[in-house]
Order: C-alpha cells, then sequence, then structure tokens
C-alpha cells in the first residue's frame, strides 16, 4: 500500500512540478515569512536530518551479523531513492539535483524532486522497521523537519517535497514487500499462541532450519509429543510471498500459476489440496490447525517428523523407496491434483515410507503442463541423487510409460526450475541423460528441435550497407540536405524524444502477451520478453515474418509444444495482428481523420468478380493437394494441426480476445511512439493519422523481401507523413528516430539476448 501511493504522488508531483497551486504559493510564502531564528532552526534541522539517517546506519553496521539484512535494506533504498531522484531531476529540470546545498550554494532555486527529503523518508522507513517505537517516532519528526526546511531554505517547493516524499515512500515500500521485515516476521510466541487459538496445545517451539523465500517455518511439539510442521504468513512475509511468486513466475516460471491474495486463502488453499490429496490415497501428513492466529497472521501446521529425501544419502535412497514416490505422484495425478513445487525436499520420509509436503503451489484442476511440470521436475531432482538410469527405471515401475511419454517433450532445461536447476554442474547434460533414457526404455523417437538460422557478420554487413544507401539516397530524392535534417533534430524537445524512445520499448509486452495467449503451453514472461527482441535480431538475417516464427517454434518447442503446433501459433499470431492492424487503418479511414486523395468509388469495383477470383484459387488448390499424394503426405497433417490449434483459441473466447487486444495494444504503442515524437519537433498531427501511418508503413514494408525492412520502412514513411502535410525534412527526422526507437535499438538490445536465450537453452 506504501508503495502504491508513493507512485500515486510521484505521477501527480511529477506533472504538476511545473505549477505551483494556489494552496502550495500560499504556504511557500507563509514558510518563507517566518522569523530568522526560525529558519536558523529549519538549516539545523534540515542537516541534522541527514545526520540522524547516517546515525542509524552506524547503528545497525555495530549491531553485528543480526543487522546485516537491515543495512542491506538500507543501501538499497538509498541508492534506489538517489537514482529516482537523478533521473526524475533531468526529465524535469534537464540537470542534476541538489544533493548537498549547505556547500557553497547561493541564491537556490526550487528544483524538483528534493534528494534529501527523499533519501532521508526512505532510509528512515526502512531503518524504522528495526528500531523502537520512540526511535521511529524521531524519524518521523525528521522526515517532516527535512519537508519544511526544503521548502524555507528554496531547495524546492511544497509540491517538490510532496513529491520527494513520495520517491522514498515508493522505494522503501516496494523494498518492505519484496524482502520483508521483522514486524512481519511473528515471533515464536505469537505462533505459539496463534495455536492455543486454534485448538492445538504445544511447546519446544523454534524456528525450522529449512526456511523458504516468503515465510517463516517453525517445528514444535504437541501435548502428545507429535511433532507439528508450521507454516507462518505474517504481515511482510506473505508481502513478499506475493512478490516473490510473481517475479519468479515472470522470470522463472518456477512457481506455477497459483498466487493468493490474502493470507488466510494461501493457508486455505495449501489445506484444501493437501486434504484431497490425503482422501485420494496420497501418503500426505495429517492436518492439525489452520486459520488466522492473529489479525496479522495466518498459520497451517501438520503432522511433523521425518526427513527430507534431499537431505539423505544416496545409499540410503533404494529402488523400492524411488518406486514408491513415484506411485504416489501416480495416485496424485489420477486424482485430478498437481503438486506445483515437486522436488525431492517436498518428499519427506517419515518411517520409511516417503510423503508428500508443501502443498501451497498445487492445484485442483491442473492442465497437462501443470502434470508434466511435476514429472519433469521430480525426475530431475531425483537423478541429482542416484543418478539418470535409476531414476527413469523407477519412473517407470511407480509412474509408467505413458505418464513419461506425455511428460518428454517438456523435459528441457528452461522448464526445470532454477532453484533445482541450480543443484546440477552440468543440468543440460543431465537432461539429455534423462531423455536418451527414455526413449530408450519407451522405444520411441524424440522429436527434434527447431534449426535456427544464425545471424552471421555477412547479414549484419549487408543490412549496414542498405541502412547506409537508404540515408544516403532517399535526402537527395527528396531535396533536402542532412543540414536541415540536424537542425530539425537541435531544436527538438529531447524529453519527449526520450519519451518516445521509452515507449517504443514497451512494444515488447504486448508481443509477449499475444505470443502466451496464442499458445495453450504456461510460458515464462522474463525469457518471453527477451524472445520479442531476438525475433528483432534474427529479422536482420531473414526477411519478413519468417525469421520471428522459428524463433518462436525454437523456444516454444522447449516448453513441450510440437513443432508444428508452434509453427501453427506463430501463423495465429501474426494472423490476428494483420487482422487488427488491417482493422485499424479502415477504421482510420473510414472515421474521415485521413484523406489520401484517392478518387475510388466502391461501387465501379467488380466485387463479385474478385470473390470468384479467390474461391476459384482456393477450389484449385484444394484439388492439387488432396490429388498430388506427395503433397497431400505433407500438407494435410500440417493443415490438421495448424486447425486444431486455432479451434484451442476459437473454443476459449478469453484467449482469443486477449489475443486480439494483445495486437490491438502492440499498434497503439508504435502509433503512441510516432505521436510522441511529431509532437516533439513540433509538427503534431492527430494521434488517429499517428496511428494510420505505423500500422500502414509496417504493412507496405513487409509485403518487401528486405531484411528489416530496412530503407523501404524508411520511403515508405516518409511519403505517408507527407500526405499529412509533413514537412519533408520534419518527416525524415522523425522516421529516423522513429526506427531508432522501435526497430534498430530493440535489434541491438536482441543482440544480447539471443546470447542469453541461447546460453540458458530458451532456444
Amino acid at each position: 500500500m506504501a508503495a502504491v501511493f508513493g507512485l500515486v504522488l510521484i505521477i501527480w508531483t511529477t506533472t504538476a512540478s511545473e505549477r505551483v497551486p494556489e494552496w502550495a504559493g500560499s504556504l511557500t510564502e507563509l514558510v518563507e515569512s517566518s522569523p530568522a531564528w526560525v529558519d536558523a532552526l529549519l538549516e539545523l534541522g534540515y542537516l541534522v536530518s541527514l545526520i540522524y539517517a547516517l546515525v542509524v546506519t552506524i547503528a545497525l553496521i555495530l549491531g553485528g551479523p543480526a543487522r546485516r539484512s537491515a543495512l542491506r535494506d538500507l543501501l538499497i533504498v538509498a541508492v534506489l531513492s538517489l537514482g529516482m531522484v537523478v533521473v526524475l531531476s533531468f526529465v524535469v529540470n534537464g540537470t542534476w539535483p541538489y544533493v548537498l546545498p549547505e556547500i557553497d550554494l547561493q541564491d537556490p532555486t526550487p528544483r524538483y524532486p528534493v534528494a534529501r527529503v527523499a533519501m532521508v523518508t526512505g532510509m528512515l522507513l526502512v531503518a524504522g522497521a528495526y528500531l523502537t517505537r520512540p526511535l521511529r517516532r524521531l524519524g518521523w519528526v525528521a522526515i517532516v523537519t527535512t519537508a519544511i526546511a526544503s521548502v524555507a531554505l528554496s531547495y524546492g517547493n511544497p509540491i517538490h517535497a510532496v513529491g520527494s516524499f513520495g520517491i522514498g515512500l515508493f522505494v522503501a515500500g516496494s523494498l518492505l514487500a519484496v524482502v520483508g521485515t521483522p514486524k512481519g516476521y511473528p515471533s515464536p510466541e505469537i505462533v505459539s499462541q496463534g495455536l492455543r487459538r486454534l485448538g492445538v496445545d504445544n511447546f519446544d517451539i523454534r524456528p525450522s532450519a529449512e526456511q523458504v523465500w516468503g515465510l517463516v517455518r517453525f517445528e514444535a511439539r504437541d501435548s502428545q509429543g507429535h511433532q507439528l510442521d508450521i507454516r507462518v504468513h505474517g504481515r511482510d512475509s506473505f508481502d513478499s510471498q506475493l512478490a516473490a511468486k510473481a517475479w519468479r513466475t515472470l522470470i522463472y516460471r518456477e512457481l506455477g500459476r497459483t498466487v493468493s491474495y490474502s493470507r488466510l486463502q494461501a493457508v486455505e488453499h495449501e489445506a484444501l489440496v493437501s486434504l484431497m490429496a490425503r482422501r485420494a490415497g496420497v501418503s500426505v501428513p495429517r492436518l492439525e490447525a489452520v486459520g488466522n492466529a492473529s489479525p496479522e497472521v495466518a498459520l497451517i501446521a501438520f503432522e511433523g517428523g521425518g526427513v527430507s529425501l534431499a537431505s539423505l544419502d544416496s545409499s540410503r535412497i533404494n529402488d523400492d523407496l524411488l518406486v514408491r514416490v513415484w506411485e504416489n505422484v501416480a495416485t496424485m495425478h489420477a486424482a485430478g491434483i498437481s503438486h506445483g513445487s515437486l522436488s525431492s525436499r517436498a518428499i519427506r520420509l517419515v518411517d520409511d515410507q516417503p510423503t508428500l509436503v508443501d502443498f501451497g503451489l498445487g492445484s485442483l484442476s491442473p492442465g497437462d503442463d501443470d502434470r508434466a511440470g511435476d514429472t519433469v521436475q521430480l525426475l530431475f531432482a531425483l537423478a541429482q541423487l542416484v543418478g539418470p538410469d535409476r531414476a527413469v527405471d523407477a519412473a517407470f515401475g511407480g509412474l509408467g510409460e505413458e505418464g513419461l511419454i506425455e511428460a518428454l517433450p517438456y523435459l528441457q532445461v528452461p522448464a526445470i526450475t532454477a532453484s533445482i536447476r541450480r543443484q546440477s554442474e552440468d543440468p543440460k547434460t543431465l537432461v539429455s541423460a534423462l531423455a536418451d533414457g527414455i526413449v530408450e526404455r519407451a522405444g520411441i523417437q524424440r522429436p527434434e528441435p527447431v534449426e535456427l538460422r544464425r545471424v552471421t557478420w555477412q547479414s549484419l554487413a549487408m543490412v549496414a550497407l542498405l541502412l547506409l544507401v537508404a540515408f544516403a539516397v532517399i535526402p537527395i530524392f527528396l531535396e533536402i540536405d542532412y543540414a536541415q535534417i540536424w537542425s530539425v533534430l537541435q531544436s527538438a524537445d529531447w524529453v519527449l524524444v526520450a519519451l518516445g524512445l521509452i515507449v517504443g520499448q514497451t512494444q515488447f509486452f504486448p508481443s509477449a502477451t499475444a505470443t502466451m495467449f496464442a499458445v495453450p503451453a504456461s510460458l515464462p514472461f522474463w525469457p518471453l520478453i527477451t524472445l520479442q527482441t531476438a525475433s528483432q535480431f534474427i529479422s536482420l538475417a531473414i526477411p519478413s515474418s519468417a525469421g520471428r516464427v522459428a524463433m518462436n517454434a525454437a523456444f516454444l518447442h522447449k516448453f513441450g509444444v510440437s513443432v508444428t503446433v508452434a509453427l501453427a501459433q506463430g501463423a495465429i499470431d501474426g494472423f490476428s495482428g494483420f487482422l487488427v492492424q488491417a482493422g485499424i487503418l479502415i477504421v482510420v479511414l473510414l472515421s474521415g481523420n485521413v484523406d489520401l486523395g484517392l478518387e475510388i468509388n466502391a461501387s465501379d469495383v467488380p466485387w463479385l468478380l474478385i470473390l470468384g477470383i479467390i474461391v476459384g484459387l482456393v477450389i484449385v488448390a484444394v484439388v492439387v493437394i488432396l490429388r498430388v499424394e506427395r503433397l497431400r503426405e505433407k500438407v494435410v497433417p500440417i493443415v490438421s494441426q495448424a486447425w486444431g490449434a486455432l479451434l484451442v483459441v476459437l473454443r476459449q473466447p478469453s484467449r482469443a480476445m486477449g489475443l486480439l487486444f494483445s495486437n490491438f495494444v502492440y499498434w497503439n504503442t508504435l502509433g503512441l511512439t510516432l505521436w510522441v515524437l511529431l509532437e516533439a519537433v513540433g509538427s503534431p498531427i492527430s494521434y488517429g493519422a499517428a496511428l494510420f501511418v505505423a500500422a500502414g508503413t509496417s504493412l507496405l514494408a513487409g509485403f518487401m523481401p528486405v531484411p528489416g525492412g530496412v530503407g523501404v520502412a524508411e520511403a515508405t514513411m516518409v511519403a505517408l507523413l507527407a500526405t499529412f502535410g509533413v514537412d519533408q525534412s520534419v518527416s525524415f527526422a522523425v522516421t529516423a528516430v522513429y526506427r531508432v526507437a522501435t526497430f534498430y535499438l530493440p535489434a541491438l538490445e536482441g543482440m544480447f539476448g539471443t546470447r542469453w536465450l541461447r546460453r540458458n537453452d530458451y532456444i
């Protein structure tokens, strides 16, 4: 909540930094008209607040190892706050902020943001979690004093002070949501009292040696001497767990799809999945208690005891034990339940009986990829303990051949969670050995991955040559010189130019979500974003969309999607993009905002003849394919799988709408980029016209077999902008910056993105 409120303050004050409301002006006059001794006190307070923050930092340093995490958080919030201040200062003022204005600064002018207010706010809010109540109150006094003093000393006006407070609030709140604080991690006493409220007497309660991200685990004994395993969600611990789930789902795809929105929902979900698994015959610990232990603490307690499989020596793990582990998994999947985080740590050996634990990320309505995810995670984890041969043999004995064959397409390095993958010295070799073992044992053929065409130095040199020719020839045809173009760029509003460059980079987000909606598999978001930049880079070597489709197919193959279906899904994504693109062009034309000067009477067009020709060509193509056996054997299976992929999308309206909406956002992102750049050079056109030019340029340039549309796209955009009355020198300058923002800069990013994807075995 603090981070959200701080972000609202930042947005409001940034947009209003140059406008001083009447109330703010009155407050400034009041502060500035105060007596001299008040000014002296405020100047002293401005300095003392910084000293107080430094004293708190030193105290944490001297606090020893117990305070190291607090010191880390303090340094992070100080660096991030200062970084935001510097960025905003350059965006708003075009210069550095005041950092130490007490030193040789005469006649300051109010400047947004105020670095001291932002840094002191962030540091003291983070440190407050580790301080006593009187010191926390003193911290708030220091924050308020710093804000008031910044106005009295003309380092900023009231709007600037409020915005700077928002920066500190946003940075501190975001950091505490991610890492948590002692206030949110309950003490053993609070947990013990909570258990008693839920009807479980306990004693000898202590933190567990095995802790997981985002919550606290305790061990205890009940009144009968039975061990208890307790998982506790405190206020900040739950916030950090939620942030961890969202982050790791986006980046690593390692936490499945279950993201609860309250502490009580989290523990109730785990309790329900555990009870249903136990009811189905899966060996699961007995549930002892679940619920809210206090207004800020929710907990779930199971019967404890035993040791995790990960902590056992491999000599103690026999084949019979491994088979019984897989039998538990088979029973769970047959009951329509997935675990979500199945590894050797999620299996405990209690009285020689393997037991599944930690169902917090489980699902009662899993998809095929969820069950396959359980299988490949556990197979990889067990192979680390006993080797790939024994792991595969046990899986065949307990899970069965069918379950392993279904999971085989998902047996790829990217599908293994980062936490499990890091425990192997060579995860790629281990995955290959497991896949070979399944293929050999089942007597099947392993699907081949998509072969990618690499970008060569020759292809890059060709693109560079095309670019040089285009930027040399186009100005000649337009009868403009580079002095005119440079003059346009010099007079541009570079804040808006920077904004246009930033907006241009956001095109990858809707592109990534479009792929997610087009494909039934669960995909990691960050690698998917990186894939979009890599697709821009590969287009330097392969014209049109062929490179992008091949790159997507190679990526999707790593997540269990067959090559044919992956290619079909890429075509579906591309076709939906074309539909949205064509729809935008038609709507803008019909709206009357665009006049291309075309004298075409719709009644004179022979629509029936055109339709008849199209239908005739389709019929001839179908007859030829069905009659020629070689064509039929190649085309029919591909069309069949593509049709099936299309039906998957059409049968789920939410996915179809998500796909279309993602493409709609994508084209509007490009349109907004062009509109902002035109505003920056002082030649604005309507947003609809900018959208039309961006979509039309992409459509027309796509018909030319030129890598990246280099030269063609530039010439097309210049011509389209001219139809809206944009001066030729201005249109060429804007086109150059637009192409840098939407293609050349992303292609450069894609060069590094491609390397990252290859290094992490995503393609």
